[in-house]
C-alpha cells in the first residue's frame, strides 16, 4: 500500500487552525443555545394557554429560525464544498413544501373532487 507522507505542521499554521476550530466550536455552543432558548419559550407560550392565533405563527416562525440554524451551523452548510447536499436538501424541501401546500389546498380550501 502506498504510504501517506504528513509534513509537520508550521506552529503558525496550528495556531490558525486551533483559533478557526475555537471560533466555529464558540459559534455552534451560541446556536445551540439560541435553539434551546427557543425551545423553552415556544414550551412556555403553549403552557401558559395564550391565544392560538398568536401562538401558532410565533412557533413556527421559531421552527423554522432554528432549520436555518441547524443547516448553517450543525449541518456545516457555511462551508464550501457543500453544494451537492445543498442541492438535495432545497429539493428534499421544495417537494416537502409543496406536499403541505397541495394538502393543506385540497383538505381546507379546495372543493373535494
Amino acid at each position: 500500500m502506498a504510504e501517506i507522507k504528513q509534513e509537520p505542521m508550521s506552529k503558525s499554521k496550528l495556531e490558525y487552525l486551533r483559533t478557526q476550530r475555537t471560533k466555529e466550536m464558540r459559534q455552534q455552543m451560541v446556536s445551540f443555545g439560541m435553539m434551546i432558548f427557543l425551545t423553552f419559550v415556544a414550551f412556555g407560550m403553549v403552557a401558559m394557554d395564550l391565544d392560538s392565533r398568536f401562538v401558532i405563527p410565533v412557533v413556527l416562525f421559531m421552527a423554522v429560525v432554528q432549520v436555518i440554524l441547524q443547516f448553517y451551523y450543525f449541518m456545516h452548510m457555511k462551508d464550501k464544498g457543500h453544494e451537492f447536499a445543498k442541492l438535495f436538501i432545497m429539493t428534499g424541501m421544495y417537494f416537502g413544501i409543496a406536499f403541505v401546500v397541495t394538502f393543506l389546498y385540497i383538505t381546507w380550501i379546495g372543493s373535494p373532487i
